[in-house]
């Protein structure tokens, strides 16, 4: 947008089978998801373009460890053959 506050702004693609989709980050900079996890409870790293919402997450390490298997759970094949409903209520 050459607007300066967007500097550091990205667009979130979907979760959907973010298992399937390393390297994460606009940069491919993490390698797993438990890095990613990891970037986020620690607050990000510290550079001029840091969000100023960006806090830290201060989860436990179980605490990651179950966010990283809810995202894992995002992933699986069968969505691949749902088909759309033929039909929508009126």
């Amino acid at each position: 947008t050459r607007d300066d506050a967007d500097k550091g702004a990205f667009k979130t693609p979907t979760l959907r089978d973010v298992a399937s989709t390393a390297p994460y980050m606009h940069d491919g900079s993490e390698e797993t998801l438990e890095k990613v996890v990891a970037f986020y409870n620690r607050g990000g790293n510290p550079n001029d373009n840091l969000d100023g919402l960006m806090d830290k997450l201060d989860l436990s390490a179980k605490e990651e460890k179950d966010l990283v298997a809810f995202l894992k759970s995002l992933s699986g094949k069968k969505w691949r053959s749902i088909s759309p409903p033929k039909k929508f209520p009126q």
